[in-house]
């Protein structure tokens, strides 16, 4: 089974290093719970858990792209970084989140983190973590909720407290779904989606992090992290499949990387991990070149050669941002395949080869798959 945009992930994030640059156990001994009921009004109720795992509610589109930031990490190991890798460590998140954040902080200096998260890109819904002035928003005061002021501005939804801002655009997860996660600790991705829970507790403890995760309970996803330290700062790649058989596509992913990465399989899981000085250490947003898509269709396609006498199978897995897949031979196009779920058969003759390309077309663009020679 191939996952283009994920291997594409993976690839990117392990080729930072190239360049030299969990879920909580609430339950007592005896198996009773003894957590308390969280307090509307506490906005710190979850607090263990890292933003990803917190804030992301299960409500929403199941394609899901998300970053994190933590800047106290890159003040704390300011001196190990180099000056330029500082400079180049937005501090403030993207779009008209920055605006608000700029009005409720006193400075720069007083946002601690910044968890983006959305199915259109990972600037749509975002949670800010610092210390800011409610009082300071330039909007009307629509309600409240616990700890949190909320106010209405141009189409988007925000949720203002002493420690803590929400910005949720009209076409992002619902602000009050994401409050409800957050802070009261319901309808959380992680406790209906086994996969991405996995994948959230995996990278939670990152330094700089970047995702995307498809599908429900047995989604599959990708995370790249790092963890800054004062001397040495640790790469980590998370492949998540919907069974172990995809984890062969995550060790061949990663299979021309350097010989210093240590890659291992873990059930569905794939992992990749790396250190390197701090000082050698380079930032790059691995999204930077995505706008809020893509910039390439991507879709997961799986060709199989065994299953019928000379034929090649296309079984279309996820749609990604594709519209449809479109899987040709020197012939031309020999099948389309529009719905997930959809199997196509391609015949040839005893004796014959051919070279077959699988393409995802979207939005008037086309991206190569994969492609693959076969003989009968």
């Amino acid at each position: 089974m191939k996952y283009s945009s994920r291997r594409r992930l993976l690839a990117a994030g392990a080729s930072l290093s190239a360049l030299g640059a969990g879920c909580l156990d609430y339950l007592s001994d005896d198996g009773t719970d003894d957590s308390e009921e969280p307090d509307e009004s506490d906005e710190n109720a979850g607090s263990d858990l890292s933003p990803l795992e917190r804030w992301v509610p299960t409500s929403g589109s199941s394609e899901l792209l998300f970053h994190y930031r933590d800047l106290t990490a890159v003040r704390q190991y300011e001196n190990a970084l180099r000056a330029d890798v500082v400079e180049s460590v937005p501090t403030l998140p993207d779009g008209e989140s920055s605006e608000v954040v700029e009005q409720v902080a006193d400075g720069k200096q007083t946002v601690d983190s910044v968890c983006r998260f959305g199915s259109n890109g990972v600037a749509g819904n975002v949670v800010v973590s610092g210390s800011f002035d409610p009082d300071a928003v330039d909007a009307d005061l629509e309600s409240a909720a616990g700890a949190f002021e909320v106010f209405e501005r141009d189409d988007v939804s925000i949720a203002v407290s002493a420690e803590t801002v929400v910005v949720s655009p009209a076409d992002g997860a619902d602000l009050e779904a994401i409050l409800a996660a957050g802070v009261e600790g319901t309808d959380r991705r992680i406790d209906a989606h086994g996969n991405f829970a996995q994948l959230a507790e995996r990278v939670g403890g990152g330094t700089f992090l970047w995702g995307e995760y498809e599908g429900s309970d047995d989604g599959v996803g990708a995370a790249v992290s790092w963890t800054l330290g004062a001397e040495t700062t640790t790469y980590s790649g998370i492949g998540i499949y919907a069974d172990a058989d995809g984890t062969d596509e995550f060790e061949e992913s990663l299979a021309d990387q350097s010989d210093d990465m240590t890659v291992e399989t873990e059930g569905n899981v794939g992992i990749a991990t790396k250190t390197i000085p701090t000082e050698e250490y380079e930032y790059q947003d691995l999204f930077a070149e995505r706008g809020s898509r893509p910039t390439e269709p991507y879709a997961g396609v799986s060709l199989d050669t065994n299953r019928k006498p000379n034929a090649v199978v296309v079984m279309y897995h996820s749609s990604g941002t594709a519209d449809r897949v479109e899987v040709r031979d020197e012939s031309g196009v020999r099948v389309e395949l529009t719905e997930v779920g959809q199997a196509e058969t391609i015949e040839y003759e005893s004796g014959t080869s051919a070279t077959i390309t699988v393409v995802a077309v979207g939005d008037g663009e086309k991206s190569v798959l994969m492609t693959e020679t076969v003989s009968f």
